[in-house]
């Protein structure tokens, strides 16, 4: 059974409420909404008009089942509500009123109010907005989670023999320092361990194992390691690996032989963006793997991203992705 099929068999299972604040403006969500509701992974929870989401799927030959809830972006019941919430959220900001305002009206900002506020579990957005955006409106929402300290992103990659292994960060911070790296590091085994169910065994990786070159670059490498194990000791993790150390065991014999992951990895933590997602775009074109992703991490609840080029599918499995990071 593909990794896919299994995310979704186990949100099924799970109950969970998914917000979709782009449902008005994107027929895809809309039927990715619908598609969530008729095969029980979650409910779906529309954000926008009535009318509106009603009227695009209408226009697309789509019917929206009746029992799918749609949940207005202002009202007059939640108005000062939301609006003193965000006053006090950003407070240190001195947001203007006008600011505020438009925060309030803003679907993206809403759905993070609504998951904030623990009205549903997860949210996805990013067919229509941009990631920034997307990110934005998370961040002074829902905020960075406990113990992380930067919002970053993996990639799931399942090999065509059924191995699936993790990236990070392959899409959002391009030149993390060591602190930075050792977070999305600790994440990124949080991720591999909810939606796989396997155990992370990390490698933080280098053109440089175990000190055979000396580089600024390396340095950062090894301290965010030590940073990461000072955290979470008991964790298999280790660094700096070059990749093949990391993968190979014949080789990992020979250049670390000590090594809890050498030859055994499955969560692989790049340096920088440029590597990650080079490395990542390569595993799926040369090695055939099926790449899920970018997956946003270290936010205190899942408000997922997606990619403007999305399909129906890929919103629908985002959707569960979320799902079991909720938990």
């Amino acid at each position: 059974m593909s990794l896919l099929k299994k995310i979704r068999e186990k949100a099924a299972g799970m109950k969970k409420r998914v917000l979709l604040p782009e449902a008005e403006t994107d027929i895809r969500v809309i039927k990715a909404g619908i598609s969530l509701f008729e095969n029980k992974l979650a409910e779906p929870l529309f954000l926008g008009s009535d009318a509106g989401i009603r009227k695009l799927a209408e226009e697309n030959d789509t019917a929206v089942p009746d029992e799918i809830r749609i949940l207005p972006v202002s009202d007059d019941r939640s108005g000062s509500e939301k609006f003193n919430y965000f006053k006090d959220k950003l407070s240190h900001k001195n947001p203007t009123e006008e600011q505020l305002l438009a925060m309030c009206s803003s679907p993206l900002f809403t759905a993070g109010w609504l998951l904030d506020r623990g009205e549903a579990d997860a949210a996805v957005a990013g067919s229509v907005a941009s990631t920034p955006d997307v990110i934005r409106a998370a961040l002074r929402t829902v905020g960075v989670a406990e113990g992380s300290t930067i919002v970053s992103s993996t990639f799931l990659m399942e090999m065509p023999d059924g191995h699936v292994f993790t990236y990070a960060d392959c899409a959002v911070v391009p030149y993390p320092d060591s602190n930075q790296l050792a977070s999305i590091a600790l994440d990124a085994g949080k991720t591999h361990w909810r939606l796989t169910g396997s155990e992370p065994r990390i490698a933080f990786l280098s053109f440089s194992t175990k000190g055979s070159a000396a580089h600024e670059s390396v340095e950062l490498v090894q301290n965010a390691y030590i940073a990461a194990i000072e955290k979470k000791s008991g964790w298999l993790m280790d660094g700096e690996l070059q990749f093949d150390t990391a993968f190979v065991p014949a080789i990992a014999s020979r250049k670390a032989p000590e090594s809890p992951v050498g030859g055994n990895a499955n969560v692989f933590i790049f340096p920088n963006l440029d590597a990650g997602n080079i490395a990542y775009k390569i595993t799926e074109r040369l090695a055939g793997a099926l790449a899920t992703g970018p997956i946003l991490q270290g936010l205190g609840k899942p408000y997922m991203d997606l990619s403007r080029g999305c399909s129906v599918d890929d919103i629908v499995n985002t959707a569960c992705v979320g799902v079991l990071l909720s938990e």
